[in-house]
């Protein structure tokens, strides 16, 4: 890796890290609920892709399934 790109990636990765510090506990929580909120959208976005043709509640329990929340693991 460039010796430029590589500096660039771990200054960006020291802001974050700086930005995580000042953060309190409830922003902190608040943002993983914002991260895994997005994560399940772009999931979402993924499983109608591949099934353009499964309904709305078909979609949600693909994944409901792929994060281990199925019916069938909760027994």
């Amino acid at each position: 890796m460039d010796e430029r790109i590589a500096s660039d990636a771990r200054f960006a990765n020291l802001a974050k890290v700086r930005q995580a510090r000042r953060m309190t506990p409830e922003m902190r929580f608040r943002a993983g609920s914002d991260l895994f909120e997005e994560a399940c959208q772009w999931t979402l976005a993924g499983i109608s892709a591949r099934f353009p043709s499964a309904s709305p509640s078909e979609k949600i329990e693909k994944l409901r399934k792929l994060l281990g929340l199925s019916h069938r693991n909760r027994e």
